[in-house]
């Protein structure tokens, strides 16, 4: 390992309590219990039985789950996940999760199976008609990567469908499109972006001189990271940056390899946060993570599906800031986790921004660099407006501060401030001093926050355990399991519900109590 020194400036139904052998985030990191193979073997077979139950309880002909993952979760809790199928078909969005301990004890199973399915599996819709359908929705497209027959779950309803996978371009950036085309009428059912835009700037990070992990190979150094697999730098559409010396940029925005630092930083340090504060093993939870590429010559940056794609602001500084970086790396991990996506607008995008914030804190760097805060893009101005984002109060740019009938027809940025808004107050509350800014609720109820570490955990540990079809509700829901899981005294719990409130997301069915 090298290190360059740069020179420049469903219901969650619980089978036993979720009461498990942790306490209130301390102001001392607990190191993470190392388990045995034999107990990772324990839960994967507990978790297999209780699917297998699942699977017959449902009484549907020809259902099957097959075990797609298994990660640590809290304590000795592993999260197993699960890819439903049904006549040997795949089926999207019901995937399921278990919790179950290193000693054969299932915590937790949380499926989709509200929607029963009962549908014929011969298409009267041929590929080629619903290739050609899917086509229609970009205005540019380079080419159709794949196309299979699968079951379609959303909205409580279960469909024959085509999932066509289109590559081009939208109006205003890359496109990797999943189209579920009706296999019996041929109607679009729904679609699904792979590539998650955001618009953002390249930054310094400080102090002079900052340290980053690259390769040394013979003479030649590159901008790969050794220990984190797969993670790499690169000029868009070019090499991995490599050349005799281990020392890279020079301190101007507008130079790609200055961008391509800026890059590999954050991603390392988001890296580390997920190691450190989340005890998972990196980006894809296996010890790596996904390329970088800096140099689109574009006012954008995006999550491609394979890669993380870095633009120009309107100042043509590479928008390389921490936040902007952890935000599009957000999207990779949303869209690698079970249950992806989301169902209802704002989730994914309000998830992407608290990951860049905690990438932020983590980092936890000193003025006048890129410090902890709750505003996304804040060091640059990309349109003279200011930050992107105000995660302390969304409307400030517009965004929704509370839930309203209005969200599942919004605009995903727009309704993900109650996400976002969320998030601060579980962390800070609504009035936390110390500098930091007062956030109006959506009730008179002042709130008091958990510390951001926490707070956290609660996201991370609610996304490992969700089911395919979550909407705002069923976040609420699986946080509030997360968060019993998490602090058995109730106070989390307590602060977390209590925030959920602050925003107006009303209680779903099955929530979680605790005394």
């Amino acid at each position: 390992m090298h290190r360059s020194t740069l020179t420049f400036g469903s219901v969650l139904a619980l089978a036993v309590g979720l009461v498990v052998g942790t306490t209130a985030q301390s102001t001392t990191e607990r190191a993470r219990p190392v388990l045995a193979p034999d107990a990772r073997a324990a839960a994967i077979a507990a978790a297999d039985r209780a699917m297998a139950d699942t699977g017959t309880s449902t009484g549907t002909p020809g259902e099957h789950y097959l075990r797609r993952s298994v990660l640590p979760w809290v304590g000795d809790i592993y999260s197993i996940s699960y890819e439903r199928s049904y006549r040997g078909l795949p089926v999207v969005g019901a995937d399921a999760a278990v919790l179950a301990d290193g000693r054969g004890r299932v915590h937790a199973v949380q499926t989709a199976d509200d929607v029963h399915i009962d549908v014929a599996t011969t298409p009267s819709v041929g590929r080629p008609t619903a290739e050609d359908t899917a086509r229609t929705r970009l205005p540019v497209v380079d080419r159709v990567d794949t196309s299979r027959l699968v079951v379609r779950v959303g909205a409580g309803a279960a469909h024959l469908a085509w999932e066509t996978v289109v590559v081009g371009r939208t109006d205003t950036a890359p496109s990797r499109l999943h189209v579920f085309v009706d296999a019996g009428s041929g109607t679009v059912l729904d679609s699904v972006d792979e590539v998650h835009a955001g618009i953002g700037h390249s930054q310094w990070n400080g102090p002079d001189p900052i340290t980053i992990d690259t390769t040394h190979s013979g003479s030649t150094y590159t901008l790969r990271d050794p220990i984190r697999a797969n993670l790499s730098c690169a000029k868009y559409g070019g090499a991995v940056f490599a050349k005799p010396v281990d020392e890279w940029g020079n301190g101007n925005p507008t130079t790609i390899e200055t961008g391509c630092v800026d890059a590999l930083w954050a991603a390392q340090k988001q890296f580390d946060m997920f190691r450190n504060w989340l005890g998972r093993n990196g980006h894809n939870g296996n010890g790596g993570a996904w390329p970088l590429q800096v140099g689109l010559n574009d006012y954008n940056l995006y999550w491609d599906g394979n890669k993380v794609v870095i633009g120009r602001s309107t100042q043509n500084q590479w928008m390389s800031a921490m936040d902007l970086v952890g935000h599009e790396y957000g999207h990779a991990i949303d869209q690698t986790t079970p249950g992806f996506p989301f169902t209802e607008p704002g989730l994914a995008e309000g998830l992407a921004d608290i990951m860049g914030t905690l990438t932020e804190a983590y980092a936890n760097e000193p003025a006048p660099f890129d410090t902890p805060d709750y505003t996304i893009g804040e060091m640059v101005d990309p349109f003279g407006s200011g930050p992107l984002r105000f995660m302390y109060n969304p409307s400030i740019r517009g965004d929704a501060n509370c839930y309203t009938s209005a969200i599942p027809s919004m605009d995903p940025y727009r309704a993900a401030g109650v996400f976002n808004h969320w998030f601060y107050l579980l962390a800070e509350g609504s009035n936390p001093g110390g500098g930091k800014p007062t956030s109006p609720t959506c009730t008179p109820t002042p709130v008091t926050g958990v510390g951001i570490k926490m707070a956290a955990k609660v996201v991370y540990y609610a996304l490992m355990s969700r089911a395919g079809g979550t909407n705002y509700r069923q976040e609420r829901r699986q946080t509030l399991y997360a968060a019993k899981a998490l602090d058995p005294t109730c106070d989390v719990f307590k602060k977390t519900k209590a925030a959920w409130e602050a925003v107006a997301v009303p209680p779903a069915a099955g929530e979680p109590v605790c005394p």
